[in-house]
C-alpha cells in the first residue's frame, strides 16, 4: 500500500464519521460541507445520484481538499468509479459488491468500500481487494450484527451506513465499527432548507463527539 493511500485511510477513519451528502440542493452543498468540516467531520461522501456529481466532487476538492478527504458514493459500475476518481475522489463507496468497481478503484490506488450484508460477502470483498466494507443498510440488523461479525472476522474493517443516528452511533462503534456513515440524520433537511448551517455544524460536532467518547469507553 502506498504512503498516500495509507494516509488517506487514516484521515477517512480518524474522526469516525463519514458525512454522506445525498439529495442536498446543489447550490447549498459547499456551504453544507463547510459546516460539516467546522463541526469536526473530515470525510465527505458525495453520492453519484447528485446532479452534476463529478463537477461537485471537483469543487469540493478544490475548496476543501487540504482539510478533508472527499469520496464518491452510490458507485454502481467501473466507469462511474473511473470518472469519480478522475474528478478527485479518494475513496469509492458502493451499496453493492461488484468486483469490477473494486478493481477499477484499486487500479488508481484509491480506497475501495463496497456494500455488503453477509459474512460471505465480506470475505469475498476482501478477496477482491476491498480496503473496508460497508454494511448496508445497517439498520436492518443493528449494532449486534457488527458485534457478532467482529468475533470470527476481526480483521475486516466495517463501516455501517443506513439508519445511523446520534442515539445508535455509539453502539456501532462499541460493536467494532471503524467509522459510521451518517446521512439523513446528520444532514437535517429542514436546517438545510432554512440555511441553518449552524445546526449542521452542531450536529456534526455531536456525531464526532459521540464517536470519540465511544472509542474512549471501548478502550
Amino acid at each position: 500500500m502506498s504512503t498516500a493511500k495509507h494516509e488517506a485511510l487514516h484521515v477517512l477513519t480518524e474522526n469516525g464519521v463519514i458525512a454522506v451528502i445525498r439529495k442536498v440542493p446543489n447550490d447549498k452543498i459547499l456551504q453544507v460541507a463547510e459546516s460539516l468540516i467546522a463541526g469536526g467531520v473530515n470525510a465527505l461522501e458525495l453520492t453519484l445520484d447528485t446532479e452534476d456529481a463529478f463537477h461537485i466532487i471537483q469543487q469540493l476538492n478544490a475548496r476543501f481538499g487540504d482539510r478533508v478527504i472527499v469520496g464518491a458514493g452510490t458507485v454502481l459500475d467501473d466507469m462511474s468509479a473511473e470518472l469519480a476518481i478522475q474528478s478527485g475522489a479518494e475513496f469509492v463507496v458502493s451499496p453493492i459488491l461488484k468486483e469490477s468497481v473494486i478493481s477499477q478503484t484499486l487500479l488508481h490506488g484509491k480506497i475501495s468500500i463496497p456494500g455488503v450484508m453477509t459474512p460471505s460477502e465480506m470475505v469475498k470483498a476482501v478477496e477482491y481487494g476491498a480496503d473496508i466494507v460497508k454494511v448496508f443498510p445497517a439498520s436492518v440488523n443493528g449494532p449486534e450484527f457488527i458485534k457478532h461479525i467482529n468475533g470470527p472476522l476481526p480483521s475486516i474493517p466495517i463501516i455501517p451506513t443506513g439508519g445511523i443516528n446520534l442515539d445508535n452511533a455509539k453502539d456501532y462503534i462499541e460493536a467494532g465499527a471503524v467509522s459510521v456513515g451518517a446521512g439523513g440524520q446528520l444532514l437535517d433537511k429542514e436546517a438545510i432548507a432554512n440555511e441553518d448551517y449552524e445546526k449542521i455544524k452542531r450536529l456534526a460536532k455531536q456525531y464526532v463527539d459521540v464517536v470519540k467518547k465511544a472509542r474512549k469507553d471501548n478502550g
